[in-house]
């Protein structure tokens, strides 16, 4: 198989080769395609099993072994952390975070692309990295920035663009080494955060495999959560009859209930960010090596062997969804016939045992921004109907410019 250079036609290909082979099939000599719910699902979860940090390469060139650290340990410290901060107070504060990054940028005519990104990453930044200095926080604000870039940006930039790109992440690890270290000194204040976990496990994790631990957290607030953003912008402009329904809803909503369970306080709210997330989940492919082997069926996967995962083909998938291109909230609606055959078809957030921890908070943060849409901002677009979606590491809407006003 030619792969085409553009990935909206490479993604129509796989999708179109999805339906007619059942969701398996090689993509190519070294990649196969894994796109059916349960065989998804069961590789997945396989591979993550007993997953260990690997030793860092100044382990391999100082010719020493690391202590063992099974991922699972990691997970298990960010999920204590995050039901912690799962309350009333801490959601309002990310939801007072969001308010002042848009107000900030009130009447301006922008990339609503860069502003969701720039909201989320700042807002979410305290949940993974607390009490930095504004001079630290702008540092790796603008690495998780550069980082994005290069995702998002249809043409790769130059050499400067690279060294610069280097050097800004040195300069924000060298960030997170020092609020390590200066946290297990006693020079600085334990935080609430997901990083701060791991300054009683470095004895065990060093610092460099620390740092590791605690860059995943900080690249994955610089993508998913802000492209997720955009694109609840962009359905919340192209259906303005959800606009009118999800204001009804929220109008009556108590603040302080919706701080506490969005999910619960506002259903309908819920349904529409179950839908965007559905239709444009990021990022759209997952590439993994299988550390087992697997007989799936017509084919089998053997160890050392690449595959693909991709919650965008499963959602898309005719033989799961009925109309799987339409938006329509309503068929997360209980025993609605056009919804989810199972919960194996449903994975915007990947699959157990190694679903996103953020999945809970990424929900938060998203109905919190319907909730500012519909209760305290106008948004503007001259025309929603020239905005189009392009398919890079997630969908990203294009020709999205706009404005925000109070309302």
């Amino acid at each position: 198989m030619t792969t085409p250079q553009h990935p909206d036609d490479f993604l129509r290909l796989l999708r179109m080769r999805s339906a007619e082979e059942d969701g398996i099939f090689w993509i190519d000599d070294e990649r196969l395609a894994v796109f059916e719910p349960e065989a998804a699902r069961r590789v997945s979860a396989t591979n993550w099993h007993r997953f260990v940090m690997h030793d860092r390469l100044l382990d391999v060139v100082r010719k020493r072994t690391s202590t063992p650290v099974h991922w699972s340990r990691i997970r298990s410290a960010w999920l204590t952390q995050l039901h912690a901060l799962a309350t009333e107070e801490h959601h309002g504060r990310l939801i007072e975070r969001m308010q002042r990054i848009i107000d900030a940028r009130l009447g301006e005519d922008t990339d609503l692309v860069m502003l969701t990104q720039d909201m989320a990453v700042r807002s979410l930044l305290p949940l993974a990295l607390e009490g930095l200095t504004t001079r630290e926080a702008d540092l790796v604000v603008l690495d998780l920035h550069l980082k994005l870039l290069r995702l998002v940006s249809p043409e790769p930039g130059g050499i400067g663009h690279l060294l610069r790109f280097n050097a800004v992440q040195v300069r924000s690890g060298l960030v997170v080494r020092r609020v390590l270290r200066e946290r297990a000194g006693g020079k600085r204040n334990r935080e609430p955060d997901l990083a701060d976990p791991f300054v009683d496990l470095l004895p065990d994790l060093g610092m460099d495999r620390a740092l590791d631990v605690v860059t995943a957290v900080l690249t994955a607030i610089a993508g998913p959560p802000g492209t997720a953003a955009a694109s609840l912008l962009y359905e919340f402009v192209r259906n303005p009859e959800w606009q009118q329904r999800l204001t009804a809803e929220l109008a009556g909503v108590d603040p302080a209930a919706f701080r506490t369970a969005p999910t619960r306080a506002a259903p309908m709210t819920h349904r529409f960010v179950k839908e965007v997330l559905r239709m444009w989940s990021p990022p759209l492919l997952l590439v993994r090596r299988s550390k087992y082997a697997f007989d799936l069926g017509k084919t089998r996967l053997e160890p050392g062997q690449w595959y693909l995962l991709s919650p965008h083909m499963i959602h898309r998938d005719e033989r799961i969804w009925k109309q799987p291109d339409v938006f329509d909230p309503d068929r997360f609606l209980p025993g609605a016939p056009h919804g989810p055959a199972d919960r194996t078809c449903y994975v915007p957030f990947g699959w157990a045992p190694k679903r996103c921890i953020g999945a809970d908070i990424a929900t938060v943060q998203l109905m919190a921004l319907c909730h500012l849409l519909c209760t305290r901002y106008r948004l503007t677009v001259a025309d929603p109907a020239a905005v189009t979606m392009a398919l890079r590491f997630a969908p990203v809407p294009e020709n999205f410019h706009g404005s925000l006003t109070l309302r």
